[in-house]
């Protein structure tokens, strides 16, 4: 493949990932409603494919260590992403619902783990070395990584959300 390809495959990602944070910024505006009996959907999802990635291909002594690794940040940068979008209550009696609304801070949040995981992983990707090894350990830690991001949020969104309605605060 000549140069072409090359600059293709390392910029379309890229292109990509700038278009959905664009539609997000635009969107940030509009609260939606943040449902509740749903939030556990997304984690359930999400631990069964990782757990059958890990059954599919499980890892080695480090490699459970990069997915304790990429778990404990992930968890820490989804719980952090949690509390920086906005709840709110609108309505009240029966009809009274949980409103959410992105952050701009949540957005960055985002876009620095991205950066951060580009300056970590140049363009090659790889480190010197055993490139099959250190690409199945970067896999145990991106599975360990997405887990805990996504666990996080919801249960740190569940529990704001719980609180809030149990509390009666109609703005968080």
């Amino acid at each position: 493949m000549g140069e072409g390809g090359r600059g293709l495959a390392t910029y379309l990602p890229l292109a990509i990932f700038i278009g959905i944070m664009a539609l997000r910024m635009m969107r940030m505006k509009k609260a939606r409603p943040l449902r509740l009996p749903l939030l556990w959907i997304m984690p359930v999802i999400v631990v069964l494919a990782v757990s059958l990635a890990l059954a599919g291909m499980p890892p080695s002594g480090p490699g459970w260590l990069c997915l304790a690794a990429g778990l404990v940040v992930g968890g820490a940068i989804g719980a952090q992403r949690a509390r920086l979008m906005h709840l709110h209550i609108e309505g009240d009696g029966e009809r009274a619902r949980v409103m959410m609304r992105q952050s701009p801070l949540a957005i960055l949040l985002i876009v620095a783990v991205f950066v951060a995981r580009r300056m970590i992983l140049p363009a090659g990707g790889m480190a010197s070395g055993h490139p099959a090894g250190n690409a199945l350990l970067m896999m145990d830690a991106t599975l360990g990584f997405a887990l805990g991001m996504i666990v996080a949020l919801r249960v740190v969104l569940w529990l704001r959300a719980r609180d809030m309605v149990a509390n009666h605060v109609f703005d968080a």
